[in-house]
């Protein structure tokens, strides 16, 4: 061979060997671009999540809320500019901004509980459909599926703070009451010993011959002043649960009946229907006078809202633990403001001799003495609704 061609055999080896590392360095090159590629698409999710995880925790307005993250859940996809999202929450729907609907779509539930309250979708625009089957890579399904699960975590919390007030504040409320029940106590005691003599002296002053025409009203007047005051010390007495309590098993519909009988001509003068909706009989083991009390409280309670007329609606229900007594009236309702306050001593809305405040405060007494619970609903305008649950008797 001559020493030109063996130079030549030479090059052209070296030519193979430098177009194999070549390619060899062209397909590192081309996995490092790919690797490069996946983690901005990483910082991208990541960075996605950290944005969703700072709405959630700087804001309590769940509209605000929902609307922030709908417009940042693009920029997490591989194609922001192309893609869109859309939130659907308890009837309300959350865009982001470009909106558009596509059958190139990929979707994830929000639950509470196992219960589905709402979904999060993603748009590509279509003509991605024609590059790729599926656009959607591995990694946005997982990052659906985690901002669906912060958004869960989210609506749980918000939730459960929710119950977290109630509760304080009917601890706050059943404090507030026990303290005035004791307050109340005392003062009944103290007013009720000086009340009878003021009322004995009246009623003997009343019974001397030759008392003068004057004197005679004045003395009627303290007499009858005496009586309403006694009367307000009765229903101070009732609140603080001073009354022992005499439980029997009582038909809860007999009951209401008995309490409502002597109300019916009332009702008929001021132009009010009793409507009654009972179910089967109702046993309960209660107070049958204390009960008594409650339904007659919240009927005067019921036709003094209604003062042109409408419908006093009595209904009984029962579940798994409790009787169920409703009394609602088409009256002018109580304004939000008040419902809170609704059960509190001496709070009342109506006309100076018209109320004492005390009628819902010893019907809220009574129940809770019966481990009972009461609650109220109402709509200015429309009517109010007083629910009273009872433990049956087999509980």
């Amino acid at each position: 061979m001559k020493p030109i061609d063996i130079e030549v055999e030479k090059q052209q080896q070296l030519i193979k060997k430098l177009q194999k590392q070549n390619l060899k360095l062209q397909r590192f090159y081309d996995e490092y671009k790919r690797v490069c590629r996946n983690e901005e698409e990483r910082i991208k999710e990541l960075n996605c999540l950290y944005q969703v995880a700072q709405c959630v925790v700087m804001e309590t307005n769940v509209d605000v809320a929902l609307d922030r993250i709908v417009r940042i859940i693009p920029q997490g996809w591989q194609y922001p500019k192309d893609s869109c999202a859309r939130i659907c929450f308890m009837e309300k729907k959350f865009l982001s901004p470009v909106f558009f609907e596509s059958s190139v779509c990929q979707k994830e539930n929000i639950s509470i509980d196992r219960q589905i309250v709402g979904a999060i979708e993603v748009f590509y625009h279509p003509r991605l459909a024609l590059e790729s089957k599926n656009p959607f890579l591995i990694e946005e399904r997982n990052l659906l599926k985690g901002i669906a699960n912060i958004i869960s975590f989210y609506m749980k919390k918000l939730r459960d703070d929710e119950k977290r007030k109630v509760i304080q504040q009917q601890l706050l409320h059943a404090d507030r009451l026990a303290t005035i029940g004791q307050l109340a106590a005392g003062v009944a005691h103290e007013l009720n010993e000086p009340l009878g003599n003021i009322l004995g002296l009246a009623q003997l002053s009343l019974k001397l011959s030759n008392m003068p025409e004057q004197a005679q009203k004045d003395l009627s007047k303290i007499e009858d002043c005496v009586i309403y005051s006694r009367g307000i010390i009765k229903k101070l007495m009732e609140f603080s649960r001073e009354s022992p309590l005499c439980k029997e098993p009582i038909n809860l519909n007999e009951v209401i009946d008995n309490s409502i009988t002597f109300l019916e001509a009332r009702c008929i003068k001021e132009g009010i229907s009793i409507v009654k909706k009972y179910a089967e009989t109702i046993t309960v083991t209660a107070d049958p006078n204390q009960i008594k009390q409650v339904i007659t409280n919240l009927t005067i309670n019921a036709i003094q809202a209604m003062k042109n007329g409408g419908n006093l609606i009595f209904s009984t229900k029962k579940n798994s633990k409790n009787a169920i007594l409703c009394v609602e009236d088409t009256g002018i309702g109580i304004p939000g403001e008040n419902i809170s306050r609704t059960f509190m001593p001496f709070f009342t809305t109506k006309d100076v001799g018209e109320g004492t405040g005390l009628g819902l405060s010893v019907v809220y007494g009574i129940i809770k003495n019966h481990n009972g619970d009461i609650k109220v609903s109402s709509e200015p305008g429309k009517g109010t609704i007083f629910e009273i649950y009872l433990p049956l008797e087999e509980n």
